[in-house]
């Protein structure tokens, strides 16, 4: 269903740009890049773009090159995709972070709308997880839990976006965190019983949940994890939106929205290729492409709720 869903989408961005301008028709006539703000390593959107970079290049007639250039929290190279010519030879995987906490933090000398989104391709894995033996299994039990009792969360910073889901949570069910943030956020910090709940990588938190020591309370997702597929989202519990840790294929703001289509179509077509899911199943991250459309109303509606979360808890004013 994900690919055939792919397919659709390359074929109707194909559609609808089949009038160009003289510009888009002579695209692409030099190497593309994919910029990505992470160092290589084990970066699973590293791993997945460098598998798909060949066969786009075959798709599109020209070189395509991944380019690592990490530093300043992603803003750095999120900036110099912003700064780049906008005519389609230069793209960026972009997550969240630099794309809406960070410009809400006055963190980048960009803003949201300096790229155009080609669409979400997809998301870090992150759930929000507690002991076994505690006595809530979902959101509604943990609210009603929380508003008579002292709920610790053990999360990486305020800042950070898996923590804002959880304050939203909180602030939907009513109560409030006694919460602390760990440079080196560890599952043992709630095996141990240091902290009640833990928003963390749900890789992470396998060989606890499987051993029956943790148990998982909530997806931090749009969509159920295929491994855990008893485990209802934040969404569909009630206590908020389908935010996660996204990442996104980005254009300058001024590519011509021709380039742009093309650019999305190979891009997603390729993704839906089958030995391209298999990667994306090897590195983990869940694939949720979304139209460019679909992109921006989600960026635009989590400026403004992460805006508000952020406001409460004094981060920005």
């Amino acid at each position: 269903m994900l690919r055939k869903c792919l397919l659709l989408a390359g074929v109707a961005l194909l559609t609808l740009g089949f009038m160009v301008s003289p510009a888009a028709a002579k695209w692409p006539s030099k190497p593309i890049q994919i910029m990505i703000p992470w160092p290589a390593g084990n970066d699973p959107s590293t791993m997945v773009a460098t598998a798909m970079a060949p066969l786009m290049a075959k798709e599109l007639g020209v070189p395509v090159k991944v380019v690592n250039k990490p530093g300043g929290g992603a803003v750095l190279a999120t900036n110099e995709l912003v700064r780049s010519r906008p005519d389609g030879y230069m793209m960026g995987l972009i997550s969240v972070g630099p794309m809406i906490t960070q410009v809400l933090r006055g963190k980048t000398p960009y803003k949201n709308q300096d790229l155009k989104p080609l669409g979400l391709v997809w998301s870090s894995p992150f759930t929000l997880a507690c002991r076994a033996d505690a006595p809530y299994n979902n959101l509604k039990e943990l609210a009603a839990y929380g508003k008579t009792h002292e709920l610790r969360l053990a999360h990486w910073g305020l800042g950070a976006v898996p923590t804002l889901i959880a304050m939203n949570i909180a602030k939907i069910g009513g109560f409030k965190w006694k919460e602390t943030a760990y440079k080196k956020l560890n599952p043992l910090l709630v095996v141990k019983g240091d902290a009640d709940v833990i928003t963390f990588s749900t890789p992470g938190l396998r060989d606890y949940v499987e051993s029956g020591k943790l148990k998982l309370l909530a997806c931090m997702l749009p969509e159920r994890l295929p491994d855990y597929p008893n485990v209802p989202t934040v969404k569909e519990q009630g206590f908020g939106e389908g935010y996660s840790i996204w990442f996104g294929a980005f254009v300058p703001a001024k590519t011509p929205d021709e380039i742009a289509k093309k650019l999305g179509a190979v891009f997603f077509g390729v993704m839906a290729k089958p030995e391209i899911q298999d990667v994306i199943k090897k590195v983990g991250v869940i694939p949720h492409p979304t139209t460019a459309e679909e992109a921006r109303r989600q960026m635009d509606s989590e400026l403004k709720a992460f805006g508000a979360i952020m406001k409460e808890l004094g981060i920005i004013k």
